[in-house]
């Protein structure tokens, strides 16, 4: 059975309530202090996740091959499950759990779990499967020979429609992908396909437990990013452009519980990363780098990434405001980093909104109201 997004369009005001009557609507966090994250005698590192503690998860290159890291406290640790030549990481939650993928001998892709300093395999018996996901209950989302996977305490169900997925709330709601398209599942109500008007194709980023969606998507070659918000409203939710004034291109990689957006694209200036809060944009760009791309970002402002140093080389880094490492003495001090982050999705705390923040907001959002508004009238969503 298949029926209209109830209510798709509630005049502007409803792209304000996208964003969460709860959200601080600032300008920024100031000053920023960078931190270099390249793991010793690596030959290149990225990292993909800042948790809510202030530790970061990534992978790179070494002489022997793809290794994963955890880099905590000013301490890394490498990972490699047993049997594996090689792996990647994907994502990891605020108790340290990662998520990611190793290649065996063969070079056939199998996903793992992190925990507690060992190695899990969310789904045993299967020829192949990648880990993309873990959240803070322990679930595993990834893709693999049966389809895109949800794996917790034993139990591995296999949602429709998706060809992987990348992310999971408390409440059950899924972000993925399928025919070029993102694919969204909310219990109760079935699944959502994000593809705005003009899109050749779209590919997710991550979800945060508000119910916004940041993703990408590419038009005739040219790729910008979004955030679509409220999933799980009655009244269907508004596609809000992420591309920083002056921008060629943009990604759209993550977004915290503060609803803080992280991405990365083609400045004046070259490759540059982003941090968006509110209306505004604070550039995100390692000093002295050539490139620097953004990846994460947790509810303190802290930014993860990757970029090209001043010697050609690919490294991870770490963007703490300035404010922070003064506060904390080190920007990846575990214990003076305790607020809920973007990785591990947390519900945050209620925080006021300022009038003019709200302006603001209408004001850059009115021009595409009209046109977003008649495209979710054209979206439809299937219950299964």
């Amino acid at each position: 059975m298949t029926r209209a997004w109830s209510r798709p369009f509630l005049m502007i005001s409803l792209a304000f309530l996208a964003f969460g009557t709860s959200v601080p609507v600032h300008a920024g966090y100031g000053p920023r202090a960078y931190m270099d994250l390249h793991p010793p005698g690596w030959l290149s590192s990225k990292a993909v996740c800042v948790n809510d503690r202030g530790a970061v998860a990534g992978y790179g290159t070494t002489v022997a091959g793809e290794r994963g890291f955890i880099w905590s406290g000013g301490k890394h640790t490498t990972l490699l499950p047993p049997g594996a030549v090689s792996c990647t990481v994907s994502w990891m939650n605020s108790r340290g759990d990662v998520a990611g993928t190793a290649l065996d001998a063969e070079g056939t892709p199998h996903a793992f779990l992190f925990h507690n300093g060992g190695y899990v395999d969310p789904t045993p018996g299967w020829k192949y499967s990648e880990a993309l996901y873990v959240g803070e209950d322990g679930a595993v989302t990834g893709s693999g020979e049966l389809g895109g996977f949800v794996a917790l305490d034993g139990r591995i169900d296999i949602p429709p429609t998706f060809a992987a997925v990348v992310g999971r709330t408390s409440t059950g709601v899924l972000l993925g992908y399928g025919d070029n398209s993102v694919r969204v599942f909310v219990p109760g109500k079935g699944y959502l396909t994000l593809l705005p008007p003009g899109g050749d194709s779209a590919s997710p980023g991550r979800m945060n437990e508000k119910g916004l969606v940041t993703f990408s998507s590419a038009s005739q070659g040219v790729e910008m990013g979004y955030v679509y918000s409220k999933v799980d409203s009655e009244y269907g939710g508004f596609m809000i452009f992420m591309t920083p004034p002056s921008w060629s291109s943009s990604r759209a990689e993550s977004i915290n519980n503060r609803s803080e957006v992280v991405g990365y694209g083609d400045s004046p200036q070259g490759r540059k990363g982003y941090l968006r809060s509110g209306t505004e944009y604070e550039e995100i760009a390692c000093p002295g780098w050539s490139t620097t791309e953004a990846e994460s970002v947790n509810d303190l402002g802290q930014v993860a990434g990757s970029g090209v140093d001043g010697s050609g080389e690919t490294h991870a880094f770490l963007s703490s405001p300035a404010s922070l490492s003064a506060a904390s003495g080190d920007p990846g001090n575990e214990a003076s980093a305790s607020a809920g982050g973007g990785c591990s999705m947390t519900p945050a705390g209620t925080e006021p909104v300022s009038a003019s923040g709200v302006c603001s907001l209408l004001l850059l959002l009115s021009p595409m109201a009209y046109p977003f508004a008649r495209s979710l009238q054209r979206r439809a969503i299937s219950r299964r």
